[in-house]
């Protein structure tokens, strides 16, 4: 039975909509309440029949969230093999997540992205971040992503440890997984998913423009830096090898 991981701040009732279809499915799920507050407990109660619940004492962040569901994941769960993460707001449906964790269970050192079609369907706020994103991700890492920002994924225990290990605890996660994977050369894969949006502001979503945005750019600097550091490491070494060594 596959793992499915739903970090969930301030849910709705679609959260438990999407549980039961995940359920039907065969599916095992670790739900984690990332700080929602009392008045958000009914929805967990209601969900603590058919899953594990999580909960954090404040708001941490999305990474956080799913770096909990990972740490009891590898160490309280035995059966493990297939690891799939989705938002909890309604953007990704079940039948989604299948397809991307039927892909990871044919190809299981990669990485499977669920992504979106970037187009008319998705806001315009959402499509300009993605293409930028999405550009400045190839040139910092050479691999071409469709979606950089999408929430839908999964992975095999292969991966678990290493997942858990990635910097971040907000958003910069997601796009940390995807530089350090990529640096690493783990295949990243994709699969077409539906695009969704309950409304053109995207209202159920808690990503902060500004704050969010700069913690994600800075964390590719990051990379990018410390890729640049190597090559000039690997240089000078190399440099030093012709001079001193005998030709």
């Amino acid at each position: 039975m596959p793992i499915i991981i739903i970090p969930a701040y301030k849910p709705d009732k679609t959260l438990i909509m999407l549980a039961d279809k995940l359920w039907d499915y065969g599916c095992r799920m670790i739900v984690v309440d990332d700080g929602s507050g009392e008045e958000y407990q009914s929805i967990f109660d209601r969900l603590k029949e058919n899953c594990i619940i999580l909960s954090h004492s404040e708001n941490r962040g999305k990474g956080a969230a799913i770096k909990s569901a990972l740490a009891y994941a590898e160490t309280e769960m035995w059966d493990k093999s297939l690891i799939g993460i989705m938002d909890c707001d309604g953007q990704h449906l079940p039948e989604d997540m299948m397809k991307v964790l039927a892909e990871v269970g044919n190809h299981r050192e990669s990485l499977v992205l669920g992504v979106r079609e970037v187009g008319k369907d998705m806001p315009l706020k959402s499509r300009l971040g993605n293409r930028i994103t999405r550009m400045i991700f190839h040139i910092a890492s050479g691999v071409k992503v469709s979606d950089t920002q999408t929430g839908l994924r999964a992975f095999s225990a292969k991966l678990l440890r290493r997942m858990r290990s990635i910097e971040g605890e907000r958003y910069e996660y997601e796009m940390n997984v995807l530089m350090t994977l990529a640096k690493a050369g783990v295949p990243i894969r994709e699969v077409p998913i539906h695009t969704i949006y309950r409304d053109k502001e995207n209202s159920t979503s808690h990503f902060r423009a500004v704050w969010d945005s700069i913690r994600i750019y800075k964390d590719i600097l990051k990379f990018v830096l410390s890729s640049l550091s190597s090559f000039i490491l690997d240089y000078l070494i190399f440099t030093i090898l012709m001079v001193f060594l005998p030709q």
